[in-house]
């Protein structure tokens, strides 16, 4: 019953001061529209662009959205956004100051919003108070991302390319050492190719012809030594093969040019601001103005009170 005759006794103070009411929160409403108008706030406009990593390979655990969310929020991709914008300017901020990095930062963190969606794509978002810049730097992060990526992959196969040429190298001077010493046995001991001699002198024999006793003594001496000579530089000239095969591809991916991102939704010129939005401040300030009414209505009647319960006694 106390709270029903609280709540009574505030529609009644409302009631009796309607008009004043009235009056405060038209006046609040009012000064909220004009205060959130063009004069006072700048308003910004809002470009978006989604797209999903594209022939990326993963560095880490983290997925190809990741990755990619990384290197866009990186402050390489940032400084030139900045750079070739010319945030600092555009954005008023002297950059002389001993905190001008901190608010260039803050500056492009409020501005320049980086997200994943539920779907595992990438959200590039730009407010800016000029709709055709808030594209473009959306478009320019894209093109920072693609860049960067590119140099990174670069600078990783140059390294895969330098490291298999070595060994490559390393691989020529075993393939001429085994190569000299099955030339030697071939030049001094006769030695050229066991199955196929060694089949030859098999026949001769069995047709009564005489074979060449010295060359078939000569692999019964050193044919273990030729196979294996032989074998292992088989074996060297595949891998080294291999090698100059991972050049190859190496050398191919540090000339090639591709996107590192497919983009599903490009950005476009806005053509209504996005911020502020008047309407939601008026009513906003409306509410506000009506609510410090009330209270400082009510605090007015509170202090009545006990002055007439004085007058009354007297």
């Amino acid at each position: 019953m106390e709270s029903y005759f609280k709540t009574k006794s505030i529609f009644g103070l409302i009631a009796r001061w309607k008009w004043h009411l009235l009056i405060i929160t038209v006046v609040s409403a009012v000064l909220g529209l004009v205060f959130s108008g063009p004069y006072f706030i700048h308003p910004k406009y809002k470009s978006s662009a989604t797209l999903y990593p594209a022939n990326i390979v993963c560095l880490s655990d983290e997925s190809e959205s990741e990755q990619m969310l990384e290197i866009m929020g990186s402050d390489d991709i940032k400084f030139q956004v900045i750079e070739k914008y010319g945030l600092y300017s555009h954005y008023d901020i002297d950059s002389t100051e001993t905190t001008s990095l901190a608010k260039i930062m803050s500056q492009y963190d409020s501005n320049v919003i980086i997200e994943k969606t539920p779907n595992e794509a990438i959200m590039i978002t730009v407010c800016d108070e000029n709709p055709q810049m808030a594209a473009d730097m959306v478009n320019s992060i894209i093109e920072f991302y693609d860049a960067h990526v590119l140099k990174l992959n670069a600078v990783k196969s140059e390294e895969v390319l330098e490291i298999y040429i070595s060994a490559a190298k390393e691989k020529e001077h075993i393939i001429d050492s085994l190569s000299e010493v099955l030339k030697k046995y071939g030049t001094e001991y006769g030695l050229i190719d066991q199955k196929s001699q060694t089949k030859a002198y098999s026949e001769a024999a069995a047709q009564g012809r005489s074979g060449n006793d010295a060359i078939l003594k000569n692999w019964q001496t050193y044919g273990a030594e030729y196979a294996k000579t032989d074998s292992l530089l088989t074996n060297t000239i595949q891998r080294y093969n291999k090698d100059l095969k991972i050049c190859e591809d190496a050398r191919r991916d540090i000339n090639k040019v591709q996107s590192y991102s497919h983009v599903v939704s490009k950005p476009y010129v806005a053509d209504k601001k996005f911020y502020p939005v008047r309407w939601i401040i008026t009513l906003l300030a409306g509410l506000g103005g009506c609510l410090i009414g009330i209270i400082a209505i009510a605090i007015i009647e509170g202090c009545r009170k006990p002055k007439e319960e004085i007058d009354t006694q007297d």
